[in-house]
C-alpha cells in the first residue's frame, strides 16, 4: 500500500477544487460532507465484492478516527499549517492504511 502524505498544499487544492465547484465549501464542514461522500461513492462503486466493502469502509472510518486524534494531539490542522515547497522541510506523515 502507498504511503499517505498529507501535506497542506493538497488540503488546500482539495478544498479549492470543492469550492469551484460549489462556493458553499467555503465552510470546511460541508466540504467535509462532500469528500465523505466521494469516498462512500467510490467504494460502493469499486467493484469490489460486497462482502468486503463495509470492511473496507469501516476501515477507512476508523482511519479518519486516527488522522483526526494525531491532528488534535499536535495541536495544528494542515489547512493552517505554512506551505512549503521544500519536501525536506515539510512536516511528517501521520499514517499509512493499508486494509485489514
Amino acid at each position: 500500500m502507498t504511503e499517505i502524505v498529507l501535506k497542506p498544499e493538497l488540503i488546500k487544492g482539495l478544498q479549492k477544487v470543492l469550492v469551484d465547484y460549489e462556493p458553499e465549501n467555503e465552510d470546511p464542514i460541508l466540504a467535509a460532507q462532500y469528500l465523505s461522500a466521494v469516498v462512500g461513492s467510490i467504494v460502493a462503486t469499486s467493484g469490489i465484492p460486497e462482502k468486503d466493502q463495509d470492511d473496507i469502509l469501516n476501515q477507512l472510518i476508523d482511519f479518519i478516527k486516527y488522522v483526526y486524534g494525531e491532528q488534535r494531539k499536535a495541536g495544528t490542522s494542515p489547512m493552517n499549517a505554512p506551505e512549503t515547497t521544500d519536501p525536506q522541510s515539510a512536516p511528517d506523515a501521520f499514517g499509512k492504511w493499508t486494509p485489514k
